[in-house]
């Protein structure tokens, strides 16, 4: 099997925030850990966050350029304050993540 030619890694974290949770700060939260993945993670592509219409359900999508960067950040992100303060209003008993690389379409 051929390998594939990676350009990025897509880590897509499915989760629900903690009862009680007030959305604008969770979003404030999340704006605050995208600036320090900015400035601080080399790997770091792009991030979008998204939420089914009634909010219950939320999607973090992040983009990093390989695989050994987003595993690298997943383990120094564990100490960063912003980090802490963003994944203390998840539910942690429902996340799920993946990271997921592009499939080879060409034959």
């Amino acid at each position: 099997m051929e390998q594939v030619n990676q350009h990025y890694v897509m880590e897509m974290v499915l989760f629900r925030l903690k009862e009680g949770t007030d959305k604008n700060s969770f979003c404030q939260a999340a704006a605050a850990l995208t600036e320090v993945l900015q400035t601080e993670f080399s790997g770091f592509k792009t991030r979008t966050l998204l939420h089914t219409p009634d909010e219950t359900q939320w999607t973090d999508i992040i983009y990093w350029s390989d695989m050994e960067m987003a595993l690298t950040a997943m383990n120094q992100l564990k100490s960063v304050p912003a980090f802490q303060t963003f994944v203390s209003m998840i539910d942690s008993r429902e996340i799920m993540l993946q990271h997921l690389i592009p499939a080879n379409l060409s034959m």
